[in-house]
């Protein structure tokens, strides 16, 4: 339960294993590969040199592109397995040899081409039923028009126009038409905006008729078929029935593509671990014949490198070299975290706020029963607690959730056990005040409030222990005392003061407990002093540590959330279920079935997130505040992609 010990590793090989070397390295994902440039001295960088692999990289990031757009657009066609098919389904498992002997027997570049001309076409008809409709929309409108335009187009002594008019001027048209006497037309439709006519003008009215239609912007039709409207309308809707068996049978077919799309999820796979070797071979140092690569590792995962490069390439043909860690690169060494499967799914909180630096200690473990007890005491509800553990286990043992998403359960489920507990403590059901109890929600507020404080009292008095004795394995004893051990002695005089004045009423109790806190005022003021090579300067650093102990009080004010939020949600149930009770009996059992499963609903989730973050907060603020600094970096494996399969671990 710590952080786990780290190696400097280095390899050296000849350059015909390089590759080889790198696919084993990457197969473990437990190794991250650092740059030799900066920390080798001069004369040795002079018989190497780095490769830059750019270009190589930035193919491979094309071809992942590429392969990434085709994924996505076979997959709107490609039917996809429900919500519950999905949680069921468990990814494949390959090793590296195994995907990257089926991806070589694949034509990548054929199956991209596939899906890109099969996109184009798909567009292609996309983009001529757009133009079929339009035209569609053109020849209904003209259906009404019997002859062709190009038919009556040089008469001898009459002119046929045939074109619109926006609505707003057809009145002033067909007025100024029915002045000139010889002119004849006829409205051929009539739409919301525009209406549309066919005008006959003999030739010697032509230029008054000009005039007229000028001034109301009448347009000429300009009509391009050679089919009379009605017959072009009933070919335009014929192609249209064609380009929508065309593009049918088009995706059909796309549906059986699922094959495709899982060659292609190999291939990302594939291209990504390529790509990310050739990053490492940037920073490898190379010459004629030998390569060194250098890295970081656990030192339980050294003997497992070992006994697989040996039999990858042969314990003659490489050199393995550890390092221990050393003081200077504490700041460097990257982080993983060692806990027992039970602690293990909260490093998740760790990690949102920041790993450990190497020379710290990991606040998991420190943090994870404070953890429990906030969150239960916060949901502190029997039967939410019993919801969110069935829910969780049933996720668990029957649904294939993997990784980061299994952890949040393995976390969710761990804590639906303080909530079941504290649920019987406070004596609560879904809101249902159970006959026996501890305390109660509602009539025990007040040492409910005594209890968090309580509890927040123990939490800092443990993370200033913790700081003392961090800072005394640092060699920094005055410090220890003055930043850990001191203020932790004073909250807890305070504490035994407040026991024996207040709560046994017995003098002497109280007597012990002033005369601690005394004492470590005194001793911070005279260490602090002693401490420093400025006396005066000293004194006065002692006497502001002691300005701090208002930012205890703020700290100890801060644990009442727990009583306020345990309070609320319970309270809030409550009054859920008596606002059902005043149903009528028929109400109550019909409608108030779905409401009250609605409401409490919102509640829980409303508690959960409540008991979440509030945890978190307290653990973040008040706690870690006292002995961690934090600031450590994880560890960044030469590790595969694992988008659509795990790989398989090396375990021996």
């Amino acid at each position: 339960m710590a952080i786990a010990k780290m190696k400097k590793l280095t390899l050296m090989a000849e350059q015909q294993n390089k590759e080889t070397l790198l696919r084993s390295i990457q197969e473990m994902q437990s190794i991250e590969v650092i740059s030799l440039s900066d920390v080798l001295e001069e004369e040795i960088l002079d018989q190497f040199e780095v490769t830059d692999s750019y270009k190589e990289t930035a193919d491979f990031q094309t071809k992942i592109q590429d392969i990434e757009h085709a994924i996505t657009f076979v997959n709107k066609y490609v039917p996809q397995p429900g919500t519950i098919e999905k949680l069921k389904t468990k990814r494949d498992v390959f090793s590296l040899e195994e995907l990257e002997s089926h991806v070589s027997n694949v034509d990548v570049d054929d199956l991209i081409d596939k899906v890109n001309s099969r996109e184009q076409k798909l567009n292609q008809i996309e983009e001529q039923k757009k133009a079929l409709q339009e035209e569609e929309s053109f020849l209904r409108k003209w259906r009404g028009l019997n002859f062709l335009p190009q038919e009556v187009k040089g008469l001898k002594l009459l002119n046929v126009h045939i074109g619109t008019v926006d609505n707003e001027h057809a009145p002033l048209l067909t007025q100024g038409l029915d002045e000139l006497a010889t002119v004849y037309f006829e409205e051929i439709y009539s739409r919301q905006d525009e209406s549309a006519y066919m005008i006959i003008v003999p030739k010697d009215n032509e230029e008054a008729f000009s005039k007229l239609v000028v001034e109301l912007s009448f347009r000429e039709l300009k009509y391009t078929y050679d089919l009379l409207p009605e017959d072009a309308l009933y070919a335009n809707l014929n192609a249209q029935k064609g380009l929508r068996e065309e593009e049918s049978a088009a995706k059909k077919e796309m549906k059986e593509w699922k094959p495709l799309v899982k060659d292609l999820e190999l291939a990302e796979e594939y291209y990504y671990n390529l790509g990310q070797r050739d990053l490492a071979k940037d920073l490898v140092l190379n010459s004629e014949h030998l390569f060194i690569a250098s890295g970081w590792i656990e030192e339980e995962k050294v003997d497992l490198l070992k006994n697989t490069l040996h039999s990858e390439i042969g314990e003659d043909s490489i050199v393995v070299m550890t390092d221990d860690v050393k003081m200077e690169e504490f700041n460097q060494v990257p982080i993983v975290l060692k806990n027992s499967n039970l602690i293990k799914p909260f490093e998740l909180i760790t990690e949102m706020f920041s790993l450990p630096k190497y020379n710290e200690v990991d606040p998991t473990p420190l943090m994870f029963p404070f953890f429990m007890i906030f969150f239960g005491m916060i949901g502190a509800d029997l039967g939410y607690g019993v919801l969110l553990g069935l829910v969780t286990f049933v996720a668990l043992k029957f649904f294939s959730v993997e990784g980061s998403t299994r952890r949040f359960m393995k976390f969710l489920h761990i804590l639906s056990y303080p909530t079941m507990v504290f649920g019987l403590f406070f004596g609560s059901f879904f809101g249902i005040s159970l006959p026996f109890h501890v305390l109660s929600l509602q009539d025990n507020v007040i040492e409910v409030m005594i209890l968090s404080v309580a509890l927040g009292v123990v939490q800092l008095i443990f993370g200033l222990v913790m700081n003392g004795i961090i800072k005394n394995r640092q060699g920094q004893r005055a410090s220890s005392y003055v930043d850990g051990y001191a203020w932790a002695m004073m909250l807890l005089g305070l504490v035994v003061y407040v026991l024996g004045s207040m709560v046994f009423n017995i003098p002497i109790v109280s007597q012990v407990g002033l005369g601690l806190t005394l004492i470590n005022v005194v001793g911070i003021i005279v260490v602090s002093t002693i401490s420093s090579k400025n006396k005066g300067l000293g004194f006065g650093l002692g006497l502001y540590n002691l300005y701090g102990v208002t930012g205890y009080v703020g700290d100890v004010v801060s644990y009442t959330r727990l009583m306020a939020l345990g309070v609320a949600s319970a309270n809030i149930a409550m009054a859920f279920n008596l606002i059902i009770g005043f149903l009528p009996p028929l109400f109550r059992f019909t409608i108030g079935v779905v409401l009250i499963i609605a409401l409490q609903g919102m509640n829980i989730a409303l508690s959960f997130l409540s008991a979440y973050v509030h945890s978190s907060r307290l653990q973040y603020v008040e706690f870690f505040g006292k002995f961690f600094e934090g600031g450590g970096k994880p560890l960044t494996p030469l590790k595969t992609l694992e988008k659509h399969i795990w790989l398989k671990k090396e375990t021996n």
